[in-house]
């Protein structure tokens, strides 16, 4: 099939939104987009936790997180309803917490990144039935003292299939193809100048992705001008063979919904206002563990989950099938439950009433994500839990290094340089903020 210019592996957020710049800006190249499952943002960017926030440690992060959130906040008031709610992010802490992490809200602020520091006498007035002490288990639990709040309020949720769904609509517009069901088996590396000789390419060649050979409801071998391998944690598999290294690693993750319906407190939780002008409770990470929980009005529900890093084993070649990895109904009851209950006792006989899992691809090197080229192969991935609210910037810059184009244009217009979150020339600092 000789009429692909691009071809772009993976349906998730980083792949329909690598798809869409780059016809947007090449109108006359055939691109094509292809994912296994049977529609787009079915793997692990269907079940995040699909929050968004700009509030980074590193410099990075803010950048490609802060121009896509702006350009999310532009599609929702031009009338593209991606469900995008901006409750906030609020951090509890504390104070040895917040001195620690000073020098991260300072670099923030710096950056124009807007945050709001909360003494204990404002959090209690504002968060209802908030225990501060961690209550009488708290010693046992390690539970550190709330002292202090950071509230980010250019930080929320947005629903991420009509995300996706938006990305790939305007793809097909203007003109891309999707083959679903459609799975990139393997790569055939090949030599730029072939000479004929069994065993191509030798040391001494340069080499390109030759061929990609496809299989499912499109079955046979493209050969592009240009590769995106957007597949998060399942790049590996197609990267190793060819000896390229992912540079990602899996680990599970799990969410689990408890209803507050029947319940007064918790209801009223839910609806705390004065954060935000949707009267909703913000998204609150509390000091321990990074147990997390947020609102869901529409279901009349919390959302909750953990940073879930003790004892959970790295993935390098994870299976395909993403119910294979379950959530686990004691990890909440033993693990998540008596933090989240020693700070916020309503939750002690909170109802749990759904719970799923899926994988975060994390960079292990700096948590930050990677988009680099290697001949006519773009990468990119390991955004460490946080692809949707980059996804945006990131597509962008795919769209850059496909057109060889030393800086990407993000939303706003400021320009980013392309080779920053590369490997061979990667000028990032670690990030410190991974929930």
């Amino acid at each position: 099939m000789d009429d692909v210019d691009v071809l772009v592996v993976g349906a998730g957020i980083m792949g329909v939104a690598s798809a869409y710049h780059i016809v947007r800006n090449s109108p006359r190249k055939k691109v094509l987009l292809v994912d296994r499952y049977g529609a787009p943002g079915q793997g692990n960017t269907g079940r995040s936790n699909a929050m968004f926030r700009n509030t980074f440690s590193s410099a990075d992060n803010q950048t490609l997180a802060d121009s896509s959130i702006d350009y999310y906040l532009h599609l929702q008031a031009a009338g593209q309803d991606i469900g995008l709610e901006q409750i906030g992010y609020l951090w509890l802490m504390s104070e040895a917490k917040l001195s620690s992490n000073e020098r991260y809200l300072a670099g923030m602020e710096r950056n124009g990144i807007e945050i709001k520091r909360q003494g204990l006498r404002e959090l209690a007035g504002a968060l209802p039935g908030l225990r501060a002490d961690g209550g009488e288990e708290s010693g046992l639990l390690g539970l550190p003292k709330v002292e202090w709040g950071v509230f980010g309020p250019k930080c929320g949720r947005l629903d991420p299939d009509k995300l996706v769904r938006y990305y790939a609509g305007e793809f097909e517009r203007l003109g891309g193809r999707i083959a679903l069901g459609t799975e990139a088996e393997s790569i055939d590396p090949g030599p730029t100048r072939r000479l004929g000789i069994d065993g191509e390419p030798f040391v001494w060649q340069d080499w390109r992705v030759e061929g990609v050979k496809l299989t499912g409801r499109m079955d046979r071998v493209v050969r592009p001008e240009a590769v995106v391998l957007a597949c998060g944690a399942w790049g590996n598999e197609l990267l190793l063979p060819i000896g390229v290294d992912g540079h990602v690693r899996a680990k599970k993750r799990q969410l689990f919904s408890l209803s507050a319906r029947g319940n007064a407190e918790l209801m009223r939780l839910l609806r705390t206002p004065g954060f935000n002008a949707l009267g909703l409770l913000p998204f609150v990470i509390l000091p321990k563990a990074s147990v997390y929980f947020k609102p869901l009005e529409e279901e009349d529900a919390f959302w909750v989950g953990c940073e879930d890093e003790v004892n959970r084993q790295f993935i390098d070649l994870p299976d395909h099938d993403l119910d294979k990895y379950a959530a686990e109904p004691g990890y909440y009851d033993r693990g998540i439950k008596p933090v989240l209950s020693g700070y916020f006792p309503v939750f002690t006989k909170a109802e749990l009433k759904a719970m799923w899992a899926g994988l975060y691809s994390y960079n292990t090197a700096d948590y930050l994500p990677f988009a680099f080229r290697e001949s006519n192969l773009i990468v990119v991935g390991g955004d460490s839990g946080s692809g949707i609210m980059k996804g945006d910037s990131l597509g962008r810059v795919v769209d850059a290094l496909y057109r060889e184009e030393k800086e990407a244009e993000l939303y706003g217009g400021a320009p980013y340089d392309a080779s920053r979150i590369s490997f061979s020339r990667r000028r990032v600092e670690r990030e410190e903020w991974v929930i």
